[in-house]
């Protein structure tokens, strides 16, 4: 939790944490900047409270922190600028060593962040050119401290975190509802125009009710029928119409508009009607979900979960990672991963996953089995995200059917 950054920087022997300013997303600023939007620097140093340093154009909605915000001018950016003029590494040079000095920012000090690779490179380089009497920078362990900390969610991240999972869940619900407003022709769904409906038609009525619901599709939804179904991170043709009794795999995980904490969820649908063998295997799909969340536990291996699901699918015929790694039919992925400012954080719930990987208290994460047939023209997932609370008990923050079918009116 955020509470844990003190601790997790003392144990690392970290005294300072610095995350650049840039108008991207960027969920290390949302973190520590308890979600603002503005495109601020954000420095906190060991025991102390992170501050934020913005322009006099966002100072405002940098304040909504409830942090400290200092202006650019506080470091003397005015007097910079007119000293150096358009040399911009004379300008950031003197500007930082304002800051570093001012803040009195010392000692090992690690950089995090989004932004452009080359871009961040070279500011590292200048950094270490520039201020070796004041800083070193240091290179964090694979498992940075913002992954340790952003791991256990607190009450406010759960509360925010449920809420994304309503409104997802109701965008969910809406499309299937739209969906079954459609009537089929020759095995073809048609508009009202007479024009056949297609996955580009159906992303397009998503992104506008996430916008209703003030979510954003900011990773790219997968809608993907018959064969691509088959293909876990299919996408799905934009220009393909929708057929009946093909299994659609919708994986919708949103998060509201600008930045903030995720949603992640699945379903299969099938429009009409379903063939026997996708409606057998959509059965077991299901049961591996719900053994899933039933043995689900605080202090459980993430890894013993995943071979739970493994064994369930193999006692069916199905192929999986424990027997058969890297294949591209039956199970071919891991159970699930942690949820929250990322889409994927951790804990990962694989067949490699280490012994000391294990599901703890504030654990936000999802439980997605499929199976993937893409010769045969279908996929199945099904998937919802879950937190653990101090009890161990496992809270579903997904709310709609799961419901494989359709009903469409055949006008055939």
């Amino acid at each position: 939790m955020k509470s844990d950054l003190d601790r997790l920087m003392a144990e690392r022997n970290i005294d300072a944490l610095i995350i650049p300013g840039n108008e991207e997303a960027n969920p290390y600023r949302d973190y520590l900047a308890n979600g603002v939007h503005a495109s601020a620097t954000v420095i906190k140093k060991r025991g102390s409270d992170p501050v934020l340093i913005a322009n006099g154009m966002e100072l405002d909605e940098a304040a909504k922190s409830g942090l400290k915000v200092h202006n650019m001018t506080d470091f003397g950016m005015a007097e910079i600028l007119q000293k150096y003029r358009s040399d911009q590494q004379a300008v950031s040079r003197e500007f930082w060593r304002n800051i570093l000095t001012t803040l009195g920012i010392k000692g090992r000090v690690a950089f995090y962040g989004t932004g452009d690779v080359m871009k961040t490179w070279k500011m590292l380089k200048r950094f270490e050119r520039d201020y070796p009497d004041l800083i070193e920078i240091i290179e964090d362990d694979d498992t940075t401290i913002f992954h340790r900390a952003r791991r256990s969610k607190d009450a406010a991240e759960i509360a925010k975190l449920r809420d994304a999972g309503q409104r997802s869940s109701k965008v969910m619900t809406e499309t299937r509802e739209w969906l079954a407003g459609h009537k089929a022709k020759n095995n073809v769904i048609y508009k009202a125009d007479g024009t056949a409906l297609t996955i580009g038609d159906v992303k397009h009525f998503v992104r506008l009710k996430l916008m209703e619901y003030g979510l954003e599709d900011a990773e790219g939804m997968i809608f993907a029928q018959g064969r691509d179904a088959g293909l876990p991170h299919s996408r799905g043709e934009e220009d393909q119409p929708l057929e009946l009794g093909k299994s659609i795999v919708f994986d919708l995980f949103p998060r509201p508009i600008g930045g903030g904490y995720y949603h992640d969820m699945t379903r299969t649908w099938s429009l009409g009607y379903a063939t026997p063998e996708v409606e057998e295997a959509h059965r077991l799909v299901m049961y591996a979900f719900t053994q899933s969340l039933e043995s689900l536990t605080v202090g459980q291996r993430t890894r013993d979960l995943q071979e739970l699901v493994c064994d369930i699918f193999e006692e069916h015929g199905h192929p999986t990672p424990k027997t058969k790694p890297g294949g591209s039919e039956g199970y071919t992925h891991s159970l699930g991963h942690g949820l929250g400012l990322d889409v994927h954080e951790s804990p990962s719930i694989g067949n490699y996953s280490p012994d000391d990987s294990v599901f703890q208290t504030g654990d936000v994460i999802t439980i997605e089995p499929g199976l993937y047939y893409p010769e045969k023209g279908w996929g199945i997932r099904i998937e919802d995200s879950v937190y653990l609370d101090e009890s161990g008990t496992a809270h579903n923050l997904t709310d709609t059917t799961y419901e494989l079918v359709i009903p469409i009116q055949n006008q055939n």
